[in-house]
Formats: C-alpha cells, sequence, structure tokens
C-alpha cells in the first residue's frame, strides 16, 4: 500500500503493485473492519425493526436482499421516526450499500434521540474518517472513550475497542507515533490477536524510526493473517530497506507479489533468496506458498529445510503440524 524502495536484486519490483488493488484491500478491510462492529448492531437493530421482516424467506431475483432489507427498513423509519435500532439497521446497511451521505443522516438522527448512542458515534465517525474530516471522526471516537472506558465490561467492549483502534490510526496519519502507540496500546488490550491493529502499530514504530521493531509487529500481525494481505509486507520491505538488509527486502517484496496473484515470480525471487542471508524466511515463504496451494510435498520439504535452519522455528513447526507431520518426522513416512 506504500511506497517501497528499489533494492539491489535484479528481479525486485522497483514499485510494487499499488493501483487498484491494494486501493481495494484497503477499502475491504476498512469496511470490514467497521462491520466486524456494525454487524452486531445490524442483528440487534433487524430484530428490533420487526419479526414480521423475516417471515417471508422467499427470495426474488430483483431487488436484491440487501435492497429489500434497506426497504423494510426505510419503511419501519417511516412508520417510527423515534424508532432507534431501525435507524441504526438503516444506517449499516446504506453504509453496506455504499452510500454513505445517508448512512450518516441516520446516524444523525439517532443521536438525535439518543445523544449516547455508540454504535451511532461509531458508524459516524467511520464515515468521517472515510472522507479525511480527522477532526470530526477524533471527537465521535473520544465521545465513546470518555463514556465505555470505566464500564463493567470495558475490558471486553469491541466497540471500545474499535474506537481506541480509530485513534489510532487517525495519530497515525497525523504523523503523532507516540499517541497512536498509546491508543493502540489500549485497543490491544482489549483484542491481543487484533492484527490491524498490530498494523497500526508498526507503522507508528518505523515513523519513530525503530524498524527492527516494527519489523517484529509486522511479522506477529500476519501471524494471524498470513495470506491475502499484502500491506504488512510492502511496510515490511520499507523497513528492511531502511536497515540496509536489501535480501530481507527483497524477500518482503517476494511476498508482495505471491500476495498480488504472481506466484511464479515470487516462487523464482524467494528460491533464488534461499541460499543467502534471508535463507530462512525465504523458506519459510516457500512453504506457505506451496501449502496454499495445496502442494504439500514441497510444503513439507521447505518447512524441513527451515528447521534445519532453525530447529526451533515457531512457524515451520505449526506449518507441518498443519500439514499432519510431526517436526522430527523423516518426511513422508512421518505423516500422522
Amino acid at each position: 500500500m506504500r511506497t517501497m524502495n528499489e533494492t539491489s536484486t535484479p528481479v525486485l519490483l522497483a514499485e510494487p503493485p499499488q493501483a487498484e488493488a491494494p486501493a481495494a484491500e484497503k477499502a475491504d478491510r476498512a469496511l470490514g473492519r467497521f462491520l466486524k462492529v456494525g454487524v452486531v448492531v445490524l442483528a440487534l437493530a433487524l430484530a428490533g425493526v420487526g419479526v414480521l421482516y423475516f417471515l417471508d424467506q422467499r427470495a426474488p431475483a430483483a431487488p436484491s436482499i440487501v435492497d429489500q432489507q434497506i426497504a423494510r427498513a426505510e419503511d419501519a423509519v417511516r412508520q417510527a421516526p423515534n424508532n432507534v435500532p431501525a435507524r441504526l439497521a438503516l444506517g449499516v446497511l446504506y453504509q453496506d450499500k455504499n452510500r454513505p451521505d445517508d448512512a450518516l443522516a441516520q446516524y444523525g438522527e439517532v443521536l438525535k434521540v439518543a445523544p449516547g448512542n455508540t454504535d451511532a458515534r461509531l458508524g459516524k465517525g467511520y464515515i468521517l474518517l472515510q472522507r479525511s474530516d480527522l477532526a470530526g471522526a477524533t471527537a465521535e471516537y473520544v465521545a465513546i472513550t470518555g463514556t465505555n472506558r470505566t464500564g463493567e465490561f470495558a475490558g471486553a467492549d469491541t466497540r471500545l475497542e474499535a474506537a481506541y483502534y480509530y485513534l489510532g490510526v487517525i495519530a497515525v496519519q497525523q504523523q503523532q507515533p507516540a499517541k497512536a502507540l498509546d491508543q493502540l496500546g489500549l485497543a490491544l488490550r482489549i483484542s491481543p490477536t487484533d492484527s490491524d491493529a498490530l498494523y497500526q502499530v508498526a507503522l507508528a514504530q518505523a515513523q519513530l524510526n525503530k524498524h527492527a521493531v516494527a519489523i517484529a509487529t509486522l511479522r506477529k500481525a500476519l501471524s494471524f493473517v498470513p495470506t491475502g494481505w499484502c500491506t504488512p509486507y510492502a511496510q515490511m520491505a520499507t523497513s528492511f530497506t531502511a536497515l540496509g538488509q536489501p535480501e530481507e527486502a527483497s524477500y518482503s517484496q517476494a511476498m508482495l507479489l505471491y500476495c498480488s496473484h504472481k506466484p511464479t515470480e515470487a516462487k523464482t525471487q524467494l528460491e533464488g533468496l534461499a541460499g543467502g542471508p534471508a535463507g530462512l524466511d525465504a523458506m519459510l515463504g516457500l512453504g506457505l506458498i506451496a501449502q496454499v496451494d495445496k502442494d504439500t510435498d514441497a510444503a513439507i520439504g521447505w518447512y524441513r529445510k527451515a528447521l534445519a535452519k532453525d530447529p526451533k522455528n515457531i512457524t515451520a513447526m505449526s506449518g507441518l503440524a498443519a500439514l499432519g507431520v510431526a517436526p522430527d518426522s523423516a518426511g513422508p513416512k512421518g505423516k500422522k
């Protein structure tokens, strides 16, 4: 997602693919993250709209199911303008349908009736953040943290976690890494395995020129989402380049190639790195690619080569375990 520096390895990309695919990835993950909270809101709100909406299970060809849900929620709002669950449901549906102005209007109406409604503030803050209204978004999220942080279940409050997360994102965008780390740290107390929060932590650490620490954080984030997520590899390559480690940067760019649906180029680049300073990472990358591609024998081979280089490597052992192979087995006969 971010510009990566060219290294000395001939097969590296001077610029990784950053056009449509990364932009789509960023948008999808951002909306997906909001909907991780919003989908709970939607489920509860739709229940509040009325059971009668779920009685008809027929699915006509047109309009779509989402459009039908929107029409029903709109009807519920017309019948009861102060129906908070109905307006929340409508706001989330509008947001999912890429109608931010309409969603924002619904959240605004909710806040007129229920000024402290956390779900409406989350929805409003998300839209403002997408529009780069950082001050407006910050105000919504601060209102949430100020109210919810003392709640009985604050330690497991996913809405509070989301507010801290977005405050961290805003601080990263404003080049305020220390503030970002504070907010993201609070988010991670609630959800320690939040890969998105870990990625933002790595960005803040990189802003502080703590690139080695940032790389370790990126590895942790990728341990939860090892494939299909390109941006951590891009940032990892940037940090490796800043540390003067071109072969490790080459490994990161190779994984970015694979993530960008260029497996042949990725494998060629990784195979060329397997005997050098980035050999362990390259072997693990090749093992992961083979595992995802269901080439079991190749995956076992690469993971075992990684263990020969680092006998206590958790990633290689986990990869073998997922394939039903004991780390100390002698190959295919060692399969469970």
